[in-house]
């Protein structure tokens, strides 16, 4: 079997993602959908995503898995990354290996420490406004080829198209929405990390990366995993006696 889907395919794909603005009523929905579709669509992508940037605020809205609201995460925190670039720079960036690029030394180095080693992304376009990216990523090194990123760049025209037909308040409203829950996300990962740094005398990227660890083995999402490790010591600060 060919593992890139036909034009025809690739087509219908994209006749879906346009008819949902006819019918569609929030935007998260629609980049939920835009981002399940990229995966499907990638065989050698592990998780795909949609960050949309509204007033100078970065936030994901569209991820297919906790690995990649993590990988994003990252982005935003540290300030640096392929996403955020391909979104500035109007252009696409490929991150053939964490490990060895030196463009983002921060989020790679942090990226390669969770298990992510490549990526490409594409900007959003709508006219001459940048409005996100669209991004795929892998736990391989040099895994995606011309027709992976001929596809993306593809899905990223109509995604925009489609995001262009949301309207702007119910965007807004959804954005802010997701803005307060990534912040959320992000602080309990912050007081999690610190949690295992002093208990187990860990460095920043050390406590992170057995953070990742932990909720794969264990198999529950990055999120759960953060939110009970704090909440349990929480519990335990306040049984502890005076």
């Amino acid at each position: 079997m060919d593992p890139y889907p036909p034009s025809s395919e690739l087509g219908t794909t994209l006749g879906r993602i346009r008819g949902l603005a006819l019918t569609q009523e929030t935007a998260q929905h629609a980049v939920d959908l835009l981002a399940r579709i990229t995966q499907e669509t990638t065989p050698n992508a592990f998780g795909a995503g949609v960050s949309l940037i509204h007033q100078a605020q970065r936030v994901s809205v569209g991820a297919t898995d906790d690995l990649v609201r993590l990988a994003d995460d990252l982005q935003y925190r540290l300030g640096e990354g392929p996403c955020l670039t391909a979104w500035s720079a109007r252009g696409p960036v490929m991150v053939d290996d964490t490990s060895t690029d030196q463009r983002f030394p921060r989020w790679s180095a942090a990226a390669a420490d969770a298990g992510v080693l490549s990526c490409f992304s594409v900007p959003l376009l709508r006219g001459r406004d940048s409005i996100g990216a669209m991004k795929i990523y892998s736990t391989m090194p040099a895994t995606f080829g011309d027709a992976d990123r001929a596809r993306l760049a593809g899905i990223a025209v109509a995604a925009a198209a489609l995001l262009g037909h949301v309207q702007t308040s119910e965007t807004s409203t959804r954005i802010s929405s997701e803005l307060r829950e990534s912040l959320r996300s992000r602080d309990l990962v912050g007081i999690a990390k610190g949690i295992l740094m002093e208990r187990e005398g860990l460095s920043e990227a050390e406590a992170l990366t057995a953070l990742t660890v932990r909720a794969r083995t264990r198999g529950v999402p990055f999120r759960r995993l953060t939110a009970d490790l704090v909440s349990d010591h929480d519990a335990s600060e306040r049984t502890e006696p005076s």
